[in-house]
Parts: structure tokens; C-alpha cells; sequence
């Protein structure tokens, strides 16, 4: 099964340096910095309040909404593996 990795500095996860790991269905997140081996892209992104809109290297403008209010503005980087 591929992990998917997302490497992210900013505002609004617990710790200012973080990466959230997915496997399949599940995800976790940690504390620090922890690149993956094969980059996808790099974004940034902003959740306020409902609302997120990602720039991506990837995907290009995304807009999105979300069950909760958070303020969150990072920077990530995104790829699989460790």
C-alpha cells in the first residue's frame, strides 16, 4: 500500500512543523518535518473558518468546504514514502 505524505509548516496544526501520513482509509499526523522520497507537488493552503483554497504545483486553485471552523494557513509539500 503507497503512503502518502504531507509535509506542511504553518499556522494551525498543532505544531508549527508537521506531516500527516496516509495509509488506505487511515491518517495520522506528526510532530517535525519529514519529506517524502518521491515529491508530487507543493501547495499553499488557507482554511478559514469553513472555507480552504489550496494553490497547488499539482492541481492548480482548489476550493473546497469542510464539516469544521478552523484558521489554518500552511505550506506543504506533498509526495509518497518515507
Amino acid at each position: 500500500m503507497i503512503e502518502k505524505i504531507y509535509a506542511e509548516a504553518g499556522f494551525g496544526n498543532e505544531s508549527f512543523f508537521s506531516t500527516e501520513i496516509e495509509k488506505g482509509n487511515r491518517e495520522f499526523r506528526i510532530k517535525g518535518f519529514v519529506l517524502p522520497k518521491k515529491f508530487r507537488d507543493v501547495y499553499l493552503r488557507f482554511w478559514i473558518f469553513r472555507r480552504t483554497f489550496i494553490i497547488s504545483s499539482c492541481d492548480g486553485f482548489v476550493f473546497g468546504k469542510k464539516g469544521k471552523n478552523k484558521f489554518k494557513f500552511l505550506f506543504g509539500i506533498g509526495g509518497f514514502g518515507r
